[in-house]
């Protein structure tokens, strides 16, 4: 409200948080004093994205000039986040001198992406109204040095709706808005080419390149210098042994994904970075080995893989996967490394969200190093378990696995086509996933004969949703199991279903892991 001529906001308790209410204050005094635009531009008002409990509580006794739904922020929002449904409200407030305070009123957000935009203000912005026919400003500005970033045409605003043009600011400074009367569609579509569209494409074309920068700074030790402690650049070179201007290059690099920052001439680790050290309890060291190894010359096939039928693997290295892995011990080592580092925390979950009452032996299928196995046993002391994978898989895995576990675990080396061994609770992680159908059905139907009726049989898969357009991590592993596995895929909850069904297990409960995992559990019918 305004009093005396200087606004004042009153948000009745409730209404808004106190970090949002202090920042409607904020912005509304900048709105009252205006501010010099750029190249004589009229100023309009100032735009600021609030997370109200209710759009009526938070207007409620408010000089509101008018409301309208949003377009351009909400669908700004929902691409950020890959929110679906996403209700924003846009309300501009007289703030006197023919000055709005224009509010997005965003409801039913978790507060977790209401903490991410507070903190990074990306729709907080200065606007300034351009005449529809003098948009060469638009020029004027990027030959200035503001950059594009997005916008859009609001149909709802004004008589024949507003065109938005976004610009972030060089050096920093702050986001503009330039609007104008009316569809300038010509002016949107080289907006939007010249900025949004252009830049996330290039971001994306050049993934390849994070993906060694990742595997670089956990190849090359660069997280494990940095765990726990900050060095200077020339420090880090040195036990590093890298020349010191060409790893300032990269460690600039590593800065821009988030991976270390630089402070006070020190280098430092961030929590993200930790992940790609060995030492990190959440360590992913083994995977950005593989990822960026590997598996990352075989992704370079993904066009044979879908043309001919073959993996991508087997184009790249001339055999099959796990072939390949029996006959190079250096590269199966990395390989089990991955899975373990990939899999920790699911691993954790599995063993905590497993009901081992009256269960006496676990059999690990495929078990690998026996990550997900030693897990099992430590969160149940009464259980025996049993390790089966192949003879080269176990012979490397039995040292650790029996020096933790002593007498109470038992590795056995053979083909699960052939014959798997029985117990109270069959595993298979992420197992199924590296076969097509036919394969699956022949491995399911191996436990089913090795077990009884009414023993269990514990799945740990990726699902990938029944709505194809939402977004899965899932949906990106299924293409990497078509280029590395052959015949390997992801599948739905109900594909799984009729798999067991057709073996002669019943599916009795699906379970959410982190990573998106699942525990599916199947009792012997």
């Amino acid at each position: 409200m305004k009093q005396g001529g200087v606004w004042s906001a009153a948000i009745r308790p409730g209404a808004l948080g106190e970090a949002d209410t202090l920042r409607v204050e904020r912005m509304a005094q900048i709105a009252h004093e205006g501010r010099q635009g750029p190249l004589g531009l009229r100023f309009d008002h100032v735009g600021l994205l609030v997370f109200p409990s209710s759009v009526e509580a938070a207007l409620a006794g408010q000089p509101v000039v008018r409301t309208l739904p949003s377009v351009v922020v909400r669908e700004r929002l929902a691409r950020r986040y890959e929110l679906d449904g996403l209700a924003v409200t846009i309300a501009h407030l007289d703030v006197g001198h023919g000055r709005t305070l224009e509010l997005f009123l965003a409801t039913g957000c978790p507060e977790e992406i209401a903490d991410d935009e507070r903190l990074h203000n990306r729709e907080t912005h200065l606007a300034f109204e351009a005449p529809t026919a003098g948009l060469e400003v638009l020029e004027s500005l990027r030959a200035d040095g503001y950059r594009p970033d997005g916008g859009g045409f609001n149909p709802a605003e004004g008589a024949n709706g507003r065109s938005v043009f976004y610009f972030k600011a060089g050096g920093g400074g702050d986001c503009v808005e330039i609007v104008a009367a009316g569809q300038a569609r010509a002016e949107l579509e080289r907006h939007l080419g010249a900025g949004e569209e252009r830049r996330r494409m290039l971001e994306l074309l050049t993934g390849a390149w994070t993906t060694q920068a990742l595997r670089t700074a956990a190849e090359l030790g660069i997280a494990d210098r940095l765990l726990g402690r900050d060095l200077s650049l020339e420090d880090l070179a040195a036990t590093l042994g890298c020349p010191a201007d060409r790893l300032a290059r990269l460690v600039r690099y590593l800065e821009q994904l988030g991976v270390v920052a630089s402070a006070g001439g020190l280098v430092t680790l961030t929590q993200l970075g930790a992940t790609l050290a060995r030492a990190s309890s959440f360590s992913l060291h083994g995977v950005a080995l593989l990822y960026g190894g590997l598996f990352y010359h075989s992704f370079g096939h993904l066009p044979g893989a879908v043309q001919t039928g073959t993996s991508g693997f087997e184009l790249a290295y001339g055999t099959a996967p796990f072939d390949y892995l029996e006959a190079h011990a250096d590269q199966a080592r990395v390989f089990q490394l991955a899975m373990s580092d990939q899999c920790r925390d699911i691993f954790d979950a599995v063993a905590a969200s497993l009901d081992l009452t009256g269960i006496t032996t676990v059999t690990d299928i495929g078990g690998g190093s026996g990550a997900l196995l030693g897990r099992i046993l430590d969160a149940a002391p009464h259980v025996r378990g049993l390790l089966f994978d192949t003879p080269a898989t176990v012979a490397v895995a039995e040292p650790d696995l029996i020096a933790r576990h002593g007498d109470r675990i038992t590795t056995i080396g053979g083909d699960l086509f052939s014959c798997v061994p029985g117990g109270d609770l069959l595993v298979l992680s992420r197992i199924l996933h590296d076969w097509d159908d036919d394969a699956c059905a022949r491995i399911l139907s191996r436990c089913r004969q090795a077990c009884r009726e009414g023993a269990r049989l514990a799945i740990v898969e990726r699902l990938l949703p029944q709505q194809p357009d939402r977004p899965s991590l899932a949906t990106a592993w299924d293409v990497h199991m078509m280029v590395n596995n052959t015949g390997g895929r992801e599948r739905t909850l109900d594909d799984y279903r009729d798999l067991l069904q057709a073996a002669g297990f019943t599916l009795t409960s699906h379970t959410g892991l982190p990573l998106e995992a699942h525990l599916l559990e199947a009792v012997a019918h």
